[in-house]
């Protein structure tokens, strides 16, 4: 009986965020910003943000998404939330401008390998800049979610940014 307990409640699915959606993370101000995941079929999401409340229930394949509106640019960090059968708390968000850096080695070339790097990297006391590294993977097929974290731009992490993103 223990084992069909155990295999039971090991198939309840539980809410689950792409990467992108981490702590540090920036969401874009002045738009209309989507929030998605995956759950159990039927089952009622619950997304809280700022002064806003959303919620959905789950489609039959267990997907979700919530569209929030449009937010001012705010300095001030606050947590997203996302509740279900379970319950994901996303600290330290900002709404500002979220850039997406693209292309080839022009963007992998790094703080650290700009000139005058010591200082830059020294100089790097900006918690309101972040960055979202996707780690490259490839694959002919497009993909549900990547692997990555946010990172704010301090003398600890900022080493390791895009410097055309950066600077």
């Amino acid at each position: 009986l223990l084992c069909l307990f155990l295999a039971i409640t090991s198939l309840r699915a539980e809410i689950k965020l792409p990467a992108i959606f981490s702590d540090g993370m920036v969401l874009q101000q002045q738009q209309l910003v989507r929030v998605w995941g995956t759950a159990e079929a039927g089952e009622e999401v619950k997304v809280a943000f700022a002064d806003q409340a959303h919620s959905i229930v789950t489609d039959p394949s267990g997907k979700w998404s919530i569209t929030l509106n449009p937010m001012n640019a705010n300095a001030t960090p606050a947590d997203l939330v996302v509740a279900g059968k379970n319950s994901i708390t996303i600290k330290n968000v900002l709404v500002g401008e979220v850039w997406v850096c693209s292309g080839q080695s022009n963007m992998q070339w790094t703080v650290k390998q700009a000139g005058n790097a010591d200082a830059e990297i020294a100089a790097a006391k900006h918690p309101q800049i972040r960055m979202f590294n996707v780690e490259r993977i490839p694959n002919m097929a497009p993909q549900a979610d990547c692997k990555g974290a946010w990172k704010e731009g301090t003398a600890a992490n900022v080493g390791d940014f895009s410097a055309v993103g950066y600077f």
